[in-house]
């Protein structure tokens, strides 16, 4: 369909992209490249400066998106050509095998169950989140349906103890696996969903707007950062929420990796890394920091409110509605704002508590500290897959990796080629507020390519 919208990215802003482009009569494409949308704010644990539960937000929202009869939801799925004719965009689409049937899977778990190997999960292994090699992405993932790790499928987790790899047959050559046990499972619950020969599908669409949403990503610690690869305590906030989360794998219990005792003394160290140089850490500010911080030690409290909860920064980043109330509720919480620069972490053997060395910037002197856990602002960075897309799109990025609008001022959420906009974590560091009201106005300006008439259609929908 010519009428019709690409919305690249399933986070928060793409989510909204969809929903309010599908309102004014626009069949909006929905793609992502993981196996569920929801993006990062579906694995936090709430929302600043509210506190609202995060998934509570989004979950009816994913939910709505996947019911709306003009939205279309590929996940799994990448672009991998575009070309711009006759005022529309041709577009090849990759959709990745899940090796899994979506139309049969009704997310029961039992393949999961069945499988006999767990590995770190990719976003809380150093917290103790495992994960099996057919798993969910989080509990109320959209589509609700497993994935077969690709490196199950092909063999490669054999000598981890993978039931599949040691077959003679591949299994796009055989149909009735007698060695998987997820298949085995899948199949007494009469589904027979599990499908190791799926292959990639190409898709080909043709619509007359795009909107890039490809969010951002938590900054990882640049090397043995304050000790992060070091010792098992330090953390980074991304991780410190999947221990307050409790859908994470703690099941929101704030505890130590190291002994899984629960910390009475925990530190932040706002702007981890930030201008190290030589490639490593984040050169600018990644603007929503300090209000995770803040949000992450008033929930501390509230676990316990005798844990004592430290914040070490530079300079405090307050820049939206209620942000700066939101900050002192932290303070009238009891928590300790320091203005310095930590630069040393040893740890004591013995406990495992660390000493955290730092200047204080006010007095000029050199201070000790003793944490039971550490939890590093590392930052936020663009996706990874923005320099592969903008080559595909024929769009700009900026110096630090996200796509750049034509004009701020002028055409903002606007890119060089008319009918591709932008939205979200794409443009840049962005907190989920920001990026609903960016996806609305991206929604807005996409479906301003159909004319008059589509915004007739808007206005008795």
């Amino acid at each position: 369909m010519s009428d019709s919208i690409l919305v690249i990215g399933g986070g928060i802003a793409g989510i909204n992209c969809a929903m309010n482009a599908a309102k004014y009569g626009a069949k909006v494409y929905l793609i992502d490249d993981t196996p569920s949308i929801g993006g990062m704010m579906a694995r936090l644990d709430k929302t600043f400066p509210t506190n609202d539960c995060s998934i509570c937000i989004e979950a009816p929202q994913m939910y709505e998106v996947d019911n709306h009869e003009n939205i279309e939801i590929l996940t799994n799925t990448e672009v991998r050509k575009v070309k711009k004719a006759n005022g529309a965009f041709k577009v090849k689409l990759v959709k990745k095998a899940l090796y899994v049937d979506e139309e049969k899977c009704t997310g029961c778990g039992a393949c999961v169950e069945a499988c006999p190997v767990s590995i770190p999960d990719e976003m809380d292994g150093k917290i103790g989140g495992m994960r099996k090699l057919v798993s969910m992405a989080f509990p109320q993932a959209v589509p609700n349906v497993v994935s077969v790790d690709p490196r199950c499928r092909f063999g490669e987790m054999r000598e981890a103890g993978a039931c599949i790899g040691g077959c003679a047959v591949d299994c796009s050559q055989c149909r009735e696996c007698p060695i998987a046990l997820c298949v085995k499972a899948c199949e007494k619950e009469g589904k027979k969903a599990i499908t190791l020969w799926q292959s990639n599908r190409n898709l080909n669409l043709e619509v007359k707007s795009i909107v890039v949403a490809t969010g951002i990503k938590d900054a990882p610690p640049a090397g043995d950062l304050l000790g992060y690869n070091v010792y098992e305590n330090v953390i980074t906030n991304t991780q410190f929420e999947r221990l307050m989360n409790a859908g994470g794998p703690t099941a929101g219990h704030i505890i130590r990796p190291s002994d899984q005792k629960h910390a009475k003394k925990i530190a932040w160290v706002q702007c981890a890394g930030r201008g190290l140089g030589d490639g490593k850490g984040t050169p600018y500010c990644s603007k929503i920091c300090c209000m995770i911080s803040a949000k992450q030690t008033i929930i501390t409290k509230e676990h316990d409110e005798s844990t004592e909860t430290t914040v070490f920064y530079n300079d405090l980043k307050a820049y939206g509605k209620g942000f700066w109330d939101f900050y002192r509720k932290a303070l009238e919480n009891g928590v300790r704002y320091v203005r310095a620069r930590p630069y040393e972490v040893v740890e004591d053997p013995r406990t495992r508590n660390l000493t955290l060395r730092y200047e204080d910037l006010e007095s000029g002197e050199v201070h000790r500290q003793e944490v039971e856990l550490l939890v590093l602002a590392t930052g936020v960075i663009p996706n990874e897959r923005n320099k592969r897309l903008a080559k595909v799109l024929k769009i700009e990025l900026d110096e630090l990796g996200y796509f750049k609008e034509r004009d701020p001022l002028l055409a903002p959420l606007e890119t060089r080629v008319d009918g591709i906009y932008l939205c979200g974590g794409a443009t840049g560091p962005i907190d989920i507020a920001e990026s609903v009201a960016q996806a609305t106005a991206a929604s807005m300006k996409a479906v301003s390519e159909f004319g008059t008439r589509k915004a007739q259609i808007g206005k008795s929908v």
